[in-house]
């Protein structure tokens, strides 16, 4: 079993990856840190194989590498679309990939610094219609108010009876909801239509937007360390 921490500051981004890879039998999901503290902690405790890392935390890459490299555990480093990172990453770093990387490619990547720990260049440069997530623009203008307010509660995992009565409808109402989002998107289900977000940023902030952070915090604990990862159903 391939033991993995993702770290990452943005909640949805957690949320929607361990969706995808909690999915794979033999990948374990067994941290979700936020926060250096909570990392290192992680590292120390749960001793994972791999650690997906957010260029968020590159400002500590020095702690994170020492931990990392006692207890022999890969860093998979994401990168943000424009962000400028030092071209000689540290020689614990062995694998560096662009965010908007789909799933296929981060699950056997994962693999593949379990195994072995070959160093990996992933990243390479990107458009700039990449950049300006031009497919992202287009289906948030496409979305309403409402239904971007279903989009974030489904990336959280919550069943339509659930974002029912959290928004103050039925179930039945939330269904049609998806339905045309659905068809706005162009998905055939929840979990395509999470993995779509995650890789969109501007739909990320969208979500985000949809309604206050607060609100969002006070719903669903997404802070800390081995919290549980409620995978969206199939209806």
């Amino acid at each position: 079993m391939i033991k993995v921490i993702l770290a990452d500051h943005e909640r949805i981004f957690r949320i929607g990856m361990a969706s995808a890879l909690v999915a794979e039998d033999d990948i374990r999901i067994v941290g979700q840190p936020h926060g250096i503290d909570q990392l290192i902690h992680g590292l120390e405790t749960f001793r994972p194989h791999v650690v997906v890392l957010s260029s968020a935390f590159f400002e500590s890459i020095s702690t994170i590498e020492q931990t990392c490299a006692r207890h022999q555990t890969a860093i998979l480093l994401l990168e943000d679309h424009g962000q400028t990172l030092p071209l000689q990453y540290p020689t614990a770093v062995q694998g560096v990939m662009q965010r908007s990387a789909d799933v296929s490619t981060v699950v056997n990547t994962i693999r593949h610094l379990a195994k072995n720990g070959k160093i990996l260049r992933l990243t390479r440069p990107i458009s700039q219609a990449c950049a300006h997530d031009s497919i992202g623009f287009r289906v948030r203008e496409r979305l309403s108010p409402q239904e971007l307010r279903v989009v974030s509660y489904v990336v959280q995992g919550y069943k339509n009876r659930e974002i029912g009565l959290m928004m103050g409808t039925n179930e039945q109402a939330i269904k049609n909801a998806l339905r045309k989002i659905y068809d706005k998107t162009g998905v055939f289900g929840r979990l395509e239509l999470a993995l779509f977000v995650i890789h969109h940023r501007t739909l990320i902030g969208a979500t985000i937007d949809a309604h206050p952070t607060s609100k969002l915090d006070s719903i669903v604990a997404l802070q800390g360390l081995r919290q549980p990862v409620r995978r969206p159903t199939i209806n």
